[in-house]
């Protein structure tokens, strides 16, 4: 499918590291614990876009960055983060203790390049979140299935 989502990403600052907008393919999107802005959310859960100089890498749901980081992880869309074997065998001391360790398994991440930022959900997406709420009914992992909402 060569449909995009257009996301609308909250910028934190004038010189924020990342783009005021990201677009991903719908199977990278996840659904993996939806909440929608006008639901009670004490834990503060958000749709995360995580991504490196390349472009964005995917959309979790999580409370905070490093939720986001091991949820982009755990679902499989996070390779472009991690560190291979090999440079892992060939790293020295001080290399190592530079990456991070994400996702339920701790795999060794270089996050230096990496950029994240949250979306910003408002009325006039009406067709994203319409998107999101039959992907939460159905228990779906991503947009894929339901990108002809958007």
């Amino acid at each position: 499918m060569s449909a995009k989502v257009s996301l609308s990403l909250v910028q934190n600052g004038p010189f924020a590291s990342c783009p005021p907008i990201a677009e991903l393919t719908p199977a990278r999107v996840r659904c993996n614990d939806v909440v929608f802005p006008w639901e009670f959310n004490p834990h503060g859960k958000r749709l995360w876009v995580i991504g490196n100089e390349y472009g964005a890498l995917g959309a979790v749901w999580a409370d905070h960055e490093q939720d986001a980081l091991n949820a982009l992880v755990d679902e499989g869309l996070g390779e472009a983060l991690l560190v291979d074997e090999q440079t892992q065998q060939d790293a020295d001391e001080d290399e190592r203790e530079e990456w991070s360790h994400l996702g339920n398994a701790g795999e060794a991440a270089d996050l230096s390049h990496a950029w994240m930022a949250t979306v910003r959900l408002e009325a006039q997406d009406f067709k994203l979140i319409a998107a999101f709420a039959e992907a939460r009914g159905a228990c779906a992992e991503s947009l894929d299935d339901y990108a002809r909402f958007l």
